[in-house]
């Protein structure tokens, strides 16, 4: 592809140029939406006159239509977006960019996305988009037992799952760990319902705080409904999992302040699976914890890390030296862009 973009650049370079910003109008509108035409100027960095003979053009053939909330894409705008996603995206060397990125971190397959989550809260849309339309590949007809991790990403992502995910299968979500002691809407019992509503499927709760002593723990281990929960664990073929940075997870967590200043110590970078970790991949410290542990996800055979955002870059390189080779990346420009300079 990047031959035949010289060439056609070669004959007719304005039609080139045309076709990228009209891409990119539709794209961040997409991302954005409802949008004014001030605000998407500003976003592309054009002038409101030159965005108009885009957005006028992109009207009459009925791509995007406008309200007085703002544009959004019509029906044929989403379908020609996604339709010259893979083409656009070869074009501006993101599909090498994925290529390149999976191959450094040792991993089946990396998708990037356009845009950075530290700036543009849409663009978790984007990932969520990818997973949905991933899974509707490669998840086999019959039964699907996913394990659902926590936290804002996977919050965020759940909105995208669709109906269709279900044809000729049966889905069943499961949390891979008890509460977080954060908002309600972060925890992974609620991701897991969030996720079943969304596709027709079903899911289960765990109801088990995540903070636990040495003496509650065992206990709880023997509750009928967290054993069933641990079984289906065992039974899964897929887990959804983010990547947190190791600050911004301490304190989420509320750890201790003794095992705040180890992490500070151990130079930690990342968390995952409730194991922080440096960046080497080394383990520093690990969080007791009923659920999916680190370990049990070397044998699951489909393993998605979803985490995008320039500030998570390191956090999600480092992991990858604990990840194991089946995992599937979905992240954005702003990590992919820092991870490759490296």
């Amino acid at each position: 592809m990047q031959n035949e973009l010289k060439w056609l650049e070669a004959i007719a370079p304005d039609m080139v140029d045309v076709f990228l910003k009209r891409f990119s109008v539709l794209r961040t509108i997409a991302l954005m939406a409802p949008i004014g035409r001030r605000g998407l100027a500003v976003h592309l960095d054009m002038s409101e006159r030159g965005l108009r003979t885009h957005t006028d053009m992109l009207r009459q053939l009925d791509l995007i239509q406008s309200s007085p909330a703002g544009m959004t894409l019509t029906k044929e705008g989403r379908s020609v977006l996604d339709g010259l996603g893979d083409m656009v995206n070869d074009m501006l060397g993101l599909q090498q960019s994925e290529r390149d990125l999976a191959r450094l971190l040792n991993i089946d397959r990396c998708f990037i996305v356009s845009g950075d989550c530290d700036a543009q809260d849409r663009v978790f849309a984007s990932l969520g988009g990818i997973l949905n339309d991933t899974l509707a590949k490669i998840l086999p007809e019959g039964n699907n037992v996913i394990v659902v991790m926590g936290g804002n990403t996977m919050a965020q992502v759940a909105k995208e799952f669709s109906p269709e995910l279900s044809t000729k299968r049966r889905l069943t979500f499961v949390p891979g760990r008890g509460g977080m002691g954060q908002s309600l809407a972060m925890q992974a019992n609620t991701v897991c319902s969030i996720m079943a509503q969304r596709t027709h499927g079903e899911s289960q709760s765990m109801y088990v705080p995540e903070k636990l002593s040495e003496k509650s723990y065992q206990p709880l281990l023997e509750e009928p409904s967290v054993q069933l929960v641990l079984q289906l664990i065992e039974q899964s073929n897929v887990v959804i999992h983010g990547i947190g940075r190791a600050d911004e997870m301490a304190e989420r967590r509320e750890v201790d302040p003794n095992i705040l200043q180890l992490l500070e110590q151990k130079k930690a970078v990342g968390e995952a699976f409730g194991c922080f970790y440096n960046q080497q991949g080394e383990i520093v410290y690990r969080v007791p914890r009923i659920g999916l542990q680190l370990e049990r996800i070397q044998s699951i055979d489909h393993v998605f890390a979803i985490a995008g955002g320039h500030t998570k870059a390191q956090a999600i390189r480092s992991y990858m030296n604990l990840a194991p080779h089946q995992t599937y990346l979905i992240t954005d420009e702003g990590a992919a862009n820092l991870i490759l300079k490296k």
